[in-house]
């Protein structure tokens, strides 16, 4: 009895037209047995046409119940998605909703319109490499740079054909010797304090022109959002998914923002709050400076819960917050008001508060103190994974961020002081040379006169 992936003795036979024939019995690896026969000019050209067909049929992929070769390619990346879309509920998820909703996205405008149709066993590097190319060279006549868009959807799809091979409908993934351009180098930037200190100004002072005007009454929920994000480093969505029970403005301690969810879009919910930041190392607890902490307390209502939001997405003429927080959307929209406002359109954005943020404590502090305050690994080696217990409050950084903030403000009031300076030494010219037009000739000028009239 042949056992699955084995095969009888080859038998060769020669015809009366002369050619040779090679025949045997097979049994594939799914226990089914199958004869196999060649016919070759010669009997040693048989025998090895037969052994190659043998070889072809026992590696060959036979794919399973959910997956086979010749399947569509966009029903592997539809799998895959939901595959996804499954582990993405369970209790420590490898991929988060959000991430699953982008990859649905890149796959459903990049991939499905151009290889969906394809069969997975009809795929080639070549195939793979050239779709590639055409997302890479249709960006460059746009405005867009679409490198970074190869580069996620590259990876993206190899992981589609991963789980492919997995369910034996490919033997190897023809995305693995595909290539893309290296994405750029980023350059950071950063805001000076001179723009810390208009931006500051100018998100009060749209607060104060809206101050008798019909509509919701005004906050003071932006100038906060803009003040925690400034002094803490804090993501848009880790900001405004803040709550009271969260915030520690006790003033026998020191005071602290413990930050443990943030604000997140998911296809079919809109925006919820995720009971985790966005990275694992994203648990910390902040030190916060002064002009953060007068900041909140100026939000802070006379009777707060635990669960309540710092920034409220309503607030009720009876006094009543909202439970749900404000989405990273409006107080994006607001924010772009209040910049046009004091015309700086275009200049600022929430995430470049952040890049502030690390740049300044970096310069002061350090780049390990920067990046324990934003959130992020230090480095990644095994010591510090699996031997050391990580550190979850964050280094004290708020008399620097406190100082960022100072230094604006003295330097726009050096720049007032100047300016009022510079008003006044030019006034006391004018009123100096009013007073030379209006004064008596002296002796030697009258003479002078009288010589050139010819009196």
């Amino acid at each position: 009895m042949l056992k699955p992936g084995e095969h009888g003795e080859i038998f060769i036979s020669r015809h009366k037209s002369g050619s040779y024939q090679a025949r045997v019995r097979v049994r594939l690896l799914n226990g089914e047995v199958t004869q196999v026969s060649r016919n070759r000019k010669s009997g040693p050209a048989a025998r090895l046409a037969v052994q190659a067909e043998i070889d072809a049929l026992l590696n060959a992929p036979r794919g399973s119940a959910q997956l086979k070769p010749d399947s569509r390619v966009g029903l592997a990346a539809r799998q895959w998605i939901d595959e996804l879309r499954v582990q993405s509920m369970w209790p420590n998820p490898p991929r988060r909703p959000q991430t699953v909703d982008e990859y649905e996205r890149l796959l459903g405008m990049h991939l499905v319109p151009k290889l969906g149709k394809y069969r997975l066993h009809e795929l080639t590097t070549a195939v793979c490499q050239d779709w590639i190319n055409s997302i890479i060279d249709g960006g460059t006549k746009g405005p867009y740079d679409m490198v970074v868009t190869a580069v996620q959807i590259r990876g993206a799809f190899k992981a589609v054909l991963d789980r492919a091979i997995v369910h034996d409908a490919l033997r190897f993934n023809p995305m693995d010797k595909t290539t893309t351009p290296r994405r750029k180098v980023p350059d950071p930037k950063a805001m000076t304090v001179s723009d810390v200190y208009r931006l500051r100004k100018a998100v009060r002072d749209w607060e104060a022109a809206r101050q008798g005007r019909s509509g919701p009454r005004p906050t003071g929920h932006v100038p906060a959002a803009v003040d925690v994000m400034l002094g803490t480093g804090l993501r848009i969505g880790e900001a405004l998914a803040l709550n009271w029970g969260e915030v520690n403005l006790s003033p026998d301690g020191l005071p602290t923002i413990a930050v443990d969810a943030t604000l997140v879009d998911i296809k079919g919910k809109g925006t919820i709050r995720q009971e985790m930041p966005k990275t694992d190392a994203g648990k910390r607890t902040i030190i916060i400076p002064r002009f953060t902490v007068e900041s909140l307390e100026a939000i802070r209502p006379e009777t707060t819960t635990a669960e309540m939001p710092v920034f409220p997405s309503r607030q009720f003429k009876d006094g009543r917050a909202s439970m749900t927080p404000q989405t990273p959307h409006n107080v994006r929209r607001t924010l772009r008001a209040a910049l046009e406002l004091a015309h700086m359109k275009g200049e600022v954005h929430p995430h470049l508060l952040r890049s502030t943020v690390a740049t300044f404590v970096a310069r002061e502090r350090g780049t390990a103190d920067a990046a324990t305050l934003l959130g992020h690994k230090i480095n990644g080696g095994v010591t510090a994974r699996h031997y050391i217990e990580r550190l979850r409050l964050a280094p004290d950084t708020s008399a620097v961020l406190q100082a960022m903030v100072e230094i604006g403000e003295e330097q726009a009031v050096q720049e007032a002081v100047r300016a009022v300076k510079a008003a006044k030494k030019e006034t006391d010219l004018e009123v100096e040379r009013g007073m030379a037009s209006t004064m008596p000739a002296t002796t030697e000028e009258l003479a002078a006169a009288d010589e050139q009239s010819g009196w």
